[in-house]
């Protein structure tokens, strides 16, 4: 009897393996699919968000202008944005949807390691695995539902408010006299500001939100952040990336949000230096540089001094424990600061 069963058991098991495979087969297609479908939305919502934003040029011209069109153009860019904002809240739902199909690809690697006979690494552990996937995709969850927040309050309130100054400004600059000139001044002042807040407002949204790495992966997404990065502080970053397997979509996420850190805090205390970032691929390790030749600082000293560490550094190195890496920060002054993320990978076959 006894000698019978084992066999039997180990076909059982065969057979199990087979489902499994089948079904990870099938998901990952469909994983896959969205990927795809999702990537051309997102690339639709850039589109629509610069048509957006040369319909407001456009009208805040011509209403400073006084131009008849302003009427016309008023209602096209009320409409382009309340199509952004719908495709915005389609792109974040399909975007959360992929994440709870990919969380149910990777228990399915988990049920598929456990029917196996083999053993696992420390950091190959899948229950680990699982357990950061969760904790990483909740904070990107939890990044995503500010986003939507700031984008449909603060955001909302001072994109009104700057329409509202374009018309008293219009008609401020059609009084006569010298308080009205002063007038005209201080609104176009107030303008200028809320017109710059708004743009603040609008790159920390755009921070908050993934950055398109689960569709693109981390090389394509972080070109393209680096690209806005220096575009917008017109700041010379240079970007060199070796040719490196994509890795689960934490991992990258949260490589993604380390290069966001190290650039944010760059803008601080750099003074516009040149960035360079460098992602290194070496056997079974990938190597992640920042470095900027701004003035640099003593690590020792801001510790003494604040009593803790700089509360960037220490955010960094969270997210780096949280995918088994080890972030390090060398820097002097006077010879800038270079964070680096070195991340064990399992090695091939």
């Amino acid at each position: 009897m006894n000698a019978q069963d084992g066999p039997a058991e180990s076909a059982a098991l065969r057979e199990a393996r087979d489902i499994v495979a089948e079904q990870l087969e099938r998901l990952r297609a469909l994983a896959e699919r969205e990927r795809r479908e999702l990537s051309a939305l997102a690339d639709a919502l850039r589109l629509a968000e610069r048509e957006l934003d040369e319909v407001t040029l456009r009208y805040r011209t011509a209403m400073q202008r006084r131009r008849p069109e302003s009427e016309a153009l008023n209602r096209q860019m009320i409409e382009l944005r309340g199509r952004c904002e719908s495709m915005t809240r389609t792109v974040d739902a399909r975007r959360s949807g992929l994440r709870q199909i990919e969380l149910l690809i990777r228990q399915i690697e988990m049920s598929s390691s456990a029917l196996s006979n083999t053993g696992t690494s420390a950091t190959s552990d899948p229950w680990a695995l699982a357990l950061r996937s969760q904790v990483i995709h909740g904070r990107e969850e939890e990044r995503v539902r500010l986003a939507r927040e700031v984008h449909d309050g603060p955001a909302q309130v001072l994109a009104n408010s700057l329409m509202l100054l374009e018309s008293c400004y219009a008609l401020a600059q059609q009084q006569t006299g010298e308080h009205a000139e002063k007038l005209a001044m201080m609104i176009g002042r107030l303008r200028d500001a809320t017109r710059e807040g708004l743009s603040e407002v609008r790159r920390f949204i755009a921070n908050l939100r993934p950055g398109q790495v689960a569709e693109r992966g981390l090389v394509e997404a972080l070109r393209d952040y680096l690209r806005a990065y220096g575009n917008t502080y017109n700041v010379q970053v240079t970007f060199e990336a070796d040719t490196a397997p994509r890795q689960a979509d934490e991992v990258e996420i949260v490589l993604y949000r380390i290069v966001q850190e190290a650039l944010q805090n760059a803008h601080k205390y750099a003074r516009g230096a040149p960035i360079t970032v460098r992602l290194v691929h070496q056997s079974n390790t990938l190597i992640l540089s920042v470095r900027d030749e701004g003035p640099g600082f003593d690590p020792r000293e801001v510790a003494r001094r604040t009593g803790k560490s700089n509360w960037g550094l220490t955010s960094m190195r969270e997210r780096a424990e949280l995918i088994g890496a080890r972030l390090t920060v060398a820097s002097r002054p006077g010879h800038g600061t270079e964070v680096t993320v070195v991340l064990p990978l399992e090695p091939m076959g």
